[in-house]
């Protein structure tokens, strides 16, 4: 209880008191108010990067619509008589408040950087941010009313973005497939907010789906160059919004039409100045809390030396001879409409001591991929297009290999394959189109040495993302890496990018 301080002399109302004699709509404000503001300080870093993301095009950027959604529906509900009894044991809202903010922390400071490799693929920060708010709820409004709202904030849950990427990757992996994944959280959330009836929430998502794929067919036809977040915000929002009119408007023929149509109650958890240190507090210990260092897998080091083109192979550098060539259109999943990942297998034509103590040509496979959504280069680092989910994978190296390029080189040993092989990762474009390029050399130097292979089927992309859901990157990682190709993989590296110079 906090002690009541008379400002105006004996027999007064105290402040406390003529707070609680304000309108509940004005103190319901005041209290959501102080929950964005806190929520704001405590994950700023948060917000910046999702707003990276999406101005880059990536499909983190659905995120936003997740909270606007949810908000939408939150009115919907709130329109409904009050169910739950005006009781509120205070102790219970604390303890069970505190849990959710203790989880919120440790995730923050502990998960984060065990995931880091994965940072776009899981987004634990934005997990943290929504179990912060709901235990803010919790704390300044009381368990009840929470309750009461219990399908809204388990709509929540659809910003953790793994599943949606999953749904994305089954789809196709365009602008299309990330419009149409949306709708889900557009279908899922009008059935929620017109749902008084299970028959009403049928027809309200259903009615969602028509409305939605409607609008996404019209924006991929009319502006098919309209950035990823259009694709992903404007046919779910539009959807919930105009089937919740239609509906309201509809069951209200003839009767007056009121944004509220219940009498707001007053709140019945009063005792609530002393939750607010405690969630203040937990704000700045979050605010201190620092992402993990988002560490390009392959920085985008200059502007590409020509005109990109998706499916193009690279020039062969002089001195070496490309004996097969494959290309593996599935990539387009991972990494949006049009890419083709092009493999070519190149061969020295002639032996080199350094190299082989038999002076056998070595084999080297170039990987490349032109991608119109740079950032997903990002989002899908080599783990997940190889499916190395148990291989073990060294910390990177920088390398300069001149012109501007710096590659990043890794040496990798992977039990499936059962060899040991390095691999130099660059990429050169800009915002709006780039190309990553691979190379890898393997320990076994016979001519039909088994060389990583990218995931060729839906079934393996999905394997591989709910994996790396079990495993943090620090599990696999190699502990004391051999570099034995890497005089190789540099000076090939240098002429590569040579000969796309020239």
């Amino acid at each position: 209880m906090v002690a009541e301080v008379n400002a105006d002399g004996p027999g007064s109302p105290s402040v406390l008191e003529r707070y609680y004699g304000v309108n509940p709509v004005l103190r319901v404000g005041i209290r959501w108010l102080l929950i964005i503001a806190l929520t704001a300080l405590a994950f700023h870093q948060t917000f910046a990067s999702l707003a990276v993301t999406t101005r880059e095009g990536g499909l983190g950027g659905y995120i936003w619509t997740v909270p606007l959604i949810t908000a939408l529906v939150a009115i919907a509900v709130a329109r409904r008589n009050r169910t739950e009894l005006p009781i509120h044991d205070r102790q219970t809202d604390i303890i069970v408040g505190v849990m959710g903010l203790g989880m919120a922390v440790l995730i923050q400071a502990a998960l984060l950087e065990r995931y880091a490799l994965y940072f776009h693929v899981l987004r634990l920060d934005v997990v943290a941010a929504g179990l912060f708010v709901l235990s803010c709820c919790i704390v300044l409004f009381g368990l009840r009313p929470v309750i009461r709202f219990a399908w809204v904030w388990a709509m929540v849950v659809l910003a953790f973005p793994l599943p949606y990427f999953l749904v994305v990757v089954l789809l196709g992996g365009g602008k299309f497939a990330a419009g149409a994944a949306t709708l889900l959280i557009a279908a899922i959330g009008t059935g929620t907010a017109v749902g008084r009836t299970f028959r009403r929430g049928v027809i309200g998502s259903l009615g969602a789906w028509v409305v939605g794929f409607a609008v996404l067919i019209a924006i991929t036809e009319l502006t098919p160059d309209a950035p990823m977040v259009v694709y992903q915000q404007v046919p779910a929002v539009t959807a919930l919004s105009v089937v919740s009119l239609v509906m309201y408007f509809r069951s209200r023929r003839g009767a007056p039409k009121r944004l509220l149509d219940r009498r707001v109650e007053p709140l019945a958890a009063k005792q609530v100045w002393s939750g607010v240190p405690l969630v203040a507090m937990v704000a700045l210990v979050l605010a201190s809390c620092s992402l993990p260092a988002q560490v390009s897998t392959a920085p985008v080091s200059r502007s590409s030396p020509e005109r990109l083109e998706q499916g193009r192979p690279l020039n062969v550098p002089s001195g070496w001879t490309v004996t097969q060539r494959h290309t593996y259109p599935q990539v387009r999943r991972l990494y949006g409409d049009g890419a083709v990942l092009v493999r070519q297998y190149m061969l020295a034509n002639a032996g080199d001591p350094r190299w082989d103590k038999l002076s056998r040509p070595r084999t080297v496979v170039v990987d490349s991929t032109v991608s119109r959504r740079p950032f997903s280069f990002d989002t899908y680092p080599a783990r997940v297009l190889y499916g190395l989910t148990s291989a073990r994978i060294s910390a990177p190296r920088h390398v300069d290999l001149g012109s501007g390029v710096t590659a990043r080189l890794v040496s990798v040993v992977d039990d499936n394959l059962l060899v040991t092989w390095n691999s130099v990762q660059f990429a050169w474009g800009d915002s709006t189109i780039a190309q990553r390029v691979t190379i890898f050399a393997v320990d076994n130097h016979d001519p039909d040495a088994p060389f990583p292979t990218p995931s060729t089927n839906v079934a393996s992309n999905l394997r591989t993302l709910t994996t790396l859901l079990f495993r943090g990157n620090a599990v696999l990682d190699q502990r004391v890496p051999v570099f034995k190709d890497e005089q190789m993989l540099t000076i090939f590296a240098h002429a590569l990018i040579a000969a796309q110079i020239v």
